[in-house]
């Protein structure tokens, strides 16, 4: 049986302890966030700002956080011999007890998570292989960034600790801009 194999970067957010607390205390005072339920019941996420990912100029938890993410995007973005990234869409999603997101995937190249507040027995998220269809989950920690191919079929099972698990999450598309690399012939 063939193996999957696709690209995964989970590294440690560099200033995640500098800054944890202030995200936090800026996500938990946000009004505008939603409660989603999605029929029938298979995702219950209990609190996100999924409706402003688009607009984050208002958004204080993003504007603390946003340079040192651009600045671990590049990073990681040279690492895997792409040139450039563009974010199209970042929100958090925070989960109480036995709140879970189901089976999805997103459309554009890649998905990363930012854990950021991770509680002891959080769920780490989980991946199905379309080609064996197992379950495999990623190995996370807080303060970990995790990012993946957008097509990878993934969820956040049902937070089984009784604290809060906070997410921050984002979508981006890579590119190549130089010539010479996009027009060669691997053999």
């Amino acid at each position: 049986m063939p193996v999957l194999q696709f690209p995964v970067n989970i590294e440690k957010f560099k200033k995640h302890y500098e800054l944890k607390d202030k995200i936090l205390d800026a996500i938990n005072r946000q009004e505008q966030v939603e409660h989603l339920i999605h029929p029938p019941g298979d995702s219950d996420i209990t609190r996100c700002d999924w409706e402003s990912s688009r607009s984050d100029g208002n958004r204080e938890w993003f504007n603390i956080i946003k340079d040192d993410l651009m600045d671990h995007m590049t990073t990681w973005c040279s690492s895997l011999g792409y040139d450039t990234f563009k974010c199209s869409t970042i929100w958090f999603q925070q989960y109480a007890t036995e709140s879970k997101h189901s089976w999805h995937i997103h459309g554009e190249h890649m998905t990363s998570v930012y854990y950021l507040d991770f509680p002891k027995d959080s769920s780490k998220t989980e991946w199905i292989n379309p080609i064996d269809i197992t379950v495999h989950q990623f190995d996370v920690e807080e303060g970990d960034i995790i990012t993946f191919p957008s097509w990878i079929i993934h969820r956040a099972p049902k937070n089984e600790s009784n604290d809060i698990k906070t997410i921050i999450s984002w979508n981006s598309n890579v590119y190549l801009l130089d010539e010479e690399r996009k027009n060669k012939t691997y053999v």
